[in-house]
């Protein structure tokens, strides 16, 4: 098999590109994006190269699809979706990068494999978790999905995602 190739979305510091590394040595993460200028300079510091900076809506197609990227790994926010938040879910403006993201999934010459997502309880009950279920109902995905939590991996921190 061909060295895995991912793109990571959201990436703050590098947790998804972390484990990644733990789960496929040999992957390669061939572009990471983040907008938050401190979280990209701890990504920067953890991994030797700096996310690109900016709203992911600016992000073309193109420019994923130059990368034939087999993975997706992402992050998003999840304001939109906490218990303990407003809970605007789709209206919440800090979901509709995601919802560019799926959209320029659908007109990919590449389009990704494997999407690795992470987000709280609550966004698998959200109006952008039934888009996202759609989307990959129509690309012809197999779904797994679960709510874990680190205590289950024998990590001391009881945080469902």
């Amino acid at each position: 098999m061909a060295k895995l190739k991912a793109l990571e979305f959201f990436s703050g510091i590098g947790g998804m590109h972390a484990a990644l590394k733990v789960a496929a040595p040999d992957a390669e993460v061939a572009c990471a994006y983040d907008i938050n200028e401190v979280a990209n300079d701890v990504y920067q510091a953890n991994f030797g190269r700096r996310p690109r900076q900016g709203n992911l809506a600016a992000v073309s197609p193109a420019s994923m699809d130059k990368h034939a990227a087999d993975l997706w790994l992402l992050a998003p926010p999840c304001q939109p979706f906490t218990r303990q938040g407003l809970k605007k879910d789709i209206d919440d403006g800090r979901a509709s990068c995601f919802m560019q993201l799926l959209q320029n999934m659908k007109t990919l010459k590449h389009p990704p494999v494997f999407l690795l997502l992470e987000n709280v309880v609550g966004f698998e009950k959200s109006a952008v978790h039934a888009a996202l279920m759609e989307t990959l109902k129509e690309q012809s995905f197999s779904v797994q999905e679960f709510i874990l939590t680190p205590t289950q991996l024998g990590i001391p921190y009881s945080r469902p995602r």
